[in-house]
């Protein structure tokens, strides 16, 4: 039987230790042991280098791999490709937004082509739910089946509850794009003839492409001091020529959001380091503003104030990401003066209706009960 004692690191290089005989090995042993072919050091290194190889390529396959069930492609009985899953959901959370809530789900899932809309209730009350129930009355359009409400109260939850809104769409695999925004925003598509909804448009995108940046574009006062019970893309119609926002909303590929925490922007999968969030022109947008400022296909029309009774309404409302006690010091606690000195900064000269034009051509149900209708 051969003695030998186990190999420990040298000076030498580890190949060249791994061929050295042990010096506890005779030179004829090590050479008897090769000969029998029990011992081979160039096989046994081929052999680390092939096994390296193949487990690499299999990760990257899986990690390159598109999960089952977001984006399937078919062949009709004519063998064309068609993709079964273009699906764009519309993650949000709402409280005290009750009189909102019919323009803006009509707009979006009828105007827009957004398929389903998982809206969380941040009310103490449960305030959405007689709501959800009168949406029975639009039985053609199915808004009640495609709008899915979730009762979910308590101090700064936005993000949370987004998080656990894509991890719901993903365990359904029901939606291939996901949307996260207010229900002061309206998302806005420049060219309606070229991609009529938003799906058209999301298909379009670069398949690198982890979400995409959308930026801002910002409604104030509109000289209105009271509430109205109208639609809001009717009584806003009027920005600055400085309306457009650093601040981004993001469209992300459902399957590839990690976590959201922050309103504007999300985390994909740690194992998909090089999937990014761009805007139109190709800019990578990391974090929650995009200076360049890009809003010549896509943006988000944000309503951020409304009159200023409903915006000083806010302060007594607050936000779903933000706690009471810091809410009290933002621009909506302060006095009526300050108010119109700070929203009143820029003129809002430029005429701007594009969301009210598209609720009318494509939801005159319910455009065509203000059509008569005074600001």
């Amino acid at each position: 039987m051969i003695n030998c004692r186990a190999w420990k690191p040298s000076s030498s290089s580890s190949l060249d230790s791994l061929l050295a005989p042990s010096s506890s090995c005779g030179s004829s042993s090590v050479s008897s042991l090769s000969s029998a072919g029990r011992f081979k050091p160039s096989q046994h290194l081929f052999q680390i280098i092939v096994s390296l190889a193949i487990g690499g390529s299999l990760l990257f396959i899986i990690l390159c791999q598109q999960p089952k069930g977001y984006v399937v492609s078919t062949t009709d009985p004519k063998g064309h490709i068609n993709n079964s899953n273009k699906k764009a959901a519309i993650c949000a959370i709402q409280k005290g937004g009750l009189r909102y809530l019919d323009e803006w789900v009509q707009y979006h899932l009828l105007a827009l082509g957004f398929e389903d809309i998982f809206l969380y209730d941040n009310s103490e009350d449960f305030e959405l739910q007689a709501w959800h129930q009168s949406l029975a009355n639009f039985n053609p359009s199915k808004l009640q089946q495609r709008t899915h409400i979730r009762h979910f109260p308590g101090p700064k939850r936005q993000n949370e509850a987004y998080t656990s809104c894509v991890k719901q769409i993903q365990k359904t695999r029901s939606h291939a794009w996901v949307a996260f925004i207010d229900i002061d925003e309206f998302v806005v598509l420049r060219d309606t003839q070229r991609y009529p909804y938003i799906s058209d448009f999301l298909e379009s995108l670069p398949p690198e492409y982890g979400g995409l940046a959308m930026n801002w574009v910002a409604f104030f006062l509109n000289h209105q001091m009271h509430y109205q019970d109208l639609p809001v893309t009717m009584r806003f119609q009027n920005r600055s020529e400085h309306a457009t926002s650093q601040h981004i909303k993001t469209i992300a590929r459902t399957h590839l959001v990690r976590k959201v925490k922050n309103p504007h922007f999300v985390d994909y999968l740690l194992f998909r380091w090089w999937m990014h969030t761009y805007d139109t022109d190709g800019n990578i947008v990391a974090g929650p503003f995009n200076p360049e400022l890009v809003v010549d296909q896509i943006a988000v029309y944000h309503y951020q104030s409304k009159s200023l009774e409903e915006y000083k309404e806010r302060c007594s409302r607050g936000r779903a990401d933000v706690s009471k006690e810091e809410w009290s010091s933002q621009l909506a606690c302060k006095s009526d003066e300050r108010l119109l000195k700070d929203l009143g900064k820029f003129p809002e000269l430029i005429k701007d209706d594009v969301p009210w034009q598209l609720l009318k051509e494509r939801v005159p149900g319910y455009a065509s009960k203000y059509t008569n209708s005074t600001i």
